[in-house]
């Protein structure tokens, strides 16, 4: 059987010359235009130093022909930067492929629908599929901030077979994704009147919760309100997330500039990870629902009740999956689930409500 590459295709998605991929692999520049032509088979440790180079597998490099080939495919990309290689997890949203990345947990990899094939900071993606591409019918896009989300995930899965995707992001990003038509279910907790709810979209309450300052346990620097965190570490959310909306009023309301603090410019991607900061002792505190404290046994001052809610577009009401979703709210075992973590008011969950 023949050998078939995809040497040059991937070079130039990379943005490499030939000159510079033979540099980076110490061959000649004939030598890399004669293995992309396939006039030349290249030993194993050339194409081990073509792959590391050009970030992907080798076997995403070279097949034999008439053998089946990686599928490739290109996703929207939301949930953050992918880069080559990262595991992605992969959903359709109407007629549109959708490319979530999943960051590797502590001491688990995660599961994965496919491998990116380059750097992608936003826009859209090439991947490599690791089997058939998924057909959308029993997979869901939640874009939104709340850890409880996988449990939700859990629940969903248990009940219906459906998956429910999750891409971290901001309250305004999520609500900007679902507008574009890039996730199915946007989750949001800014105040009212903070941002838009797009046209044709009803909104159902996930639960309450409490928001407020997540400190080290015993809180040793008694960090009150806003106004003591002058000369204070913290560790902030990005602009547009309800975290951030929250600190950036009460600093205002208590007088405090926010050149006074260390650490306002530093960006944590999510709750549990501005929690898990605190926990580290990288900063003295953050702005984070009591959940985020409690599941890395932390100390929590609570300072405001917030709404959660989920976003829908009217047309994806009536797909089975999202069906299943809205009765996965409804269920007591999941509302036992999300009381006992501490901090959440299920009472509402679940019910449409206005925003």
């Amino acid at each position: 059987m023949e050998v078939t590459n995809q040497v040059r295709e991937t070079r130039t998605r990379r943005g490499l010359s030939a000159a510079d991929l033979a540099d980076r692999i110490g061959v000649s520049r004939q030598t890399v235009h004669a293995i992309e032509s396939g006039a030349y088979a290249p030993n194993t440790a050339v194409a081990l130093k073509l792959a590391r180079e050009l970030g992907v597998g080798v076997e995403d490099l070279f097949h034999l022909e008439g053998a089946a080939a990686p599928q490739r495919v290109e996703a929207a990309l939301v949930g953050g930067p992918a880069y080559a290689g990262a595991p992605l997890r992969l959903g359709r949203v109407g007629e549109r492929m959708v490319a979530a990345p999943w960051s590797p947990e502590v001491f688990a990899l995660p599961l994965a629908d496919a491998a990116s094939l380059e750097d992608a900071a936003s826009g859209s993606v090439q991947a490599s599929l690791h089997g058939p591409a998924p057909d959308g019918g029993d997979r869901l896009l939640l874009a939104g901030c709340d850890p409880a989300s996988s449990l939700l995930a859990e629940h969903l899965r248990r009940a219906a077979g459906v998956e429910l995707i999750a891409a971290p992001s901001s309250s305004r990003k999520a609500l900007e994704w679902l507008e574009a038509g890039l996730v199915h279910v946007a989750g949001t907790h800014l105040r009212k009147g903070a941002a838009r709810i797009p046209a044709g979209c009803r909104v159902f309450t996930f639960a309450e919760w409490e928001e407020g300052l997540v400190t080290a346990p015993g809180n040793p620097k008694n960090l009150r309100s806003f106004a003591d965190l002058a000369g204070r570490r913290i560790i902030n959310r990005e602009l547009g997330a309800g975290a951030r909306s929250l600190l950036d009023a009460g600093l205002e309301q208590a007088g405090v500039a926010a050149s006074t603090i260390d650490g306002y410019d530093r960006i944590a991607p999510g709750h549990l990870a501005a929690a898990w900061a605190v926990r580290r002792g990288e900063a003295d505190c953050c702005v984070a629902p009591r959940v985020a404290a409690r599941v890395f046994g932390l100390s929590f001052t609570p300072l405001a009740s917030e709404r959660y809610d989920f976003v829908v577009p009217e047309q994806w009401l009536t797909l089975p999956a999202m069906q299943a979703l809205l009765d996965a709210l409804q269920r007591s075992a999941f509302r036992r689930e999300l009381d006992a973590l501490g901090g959440y008011d299920t009472s509402a969950t679940g019910a449409e409500t206005q925003r």
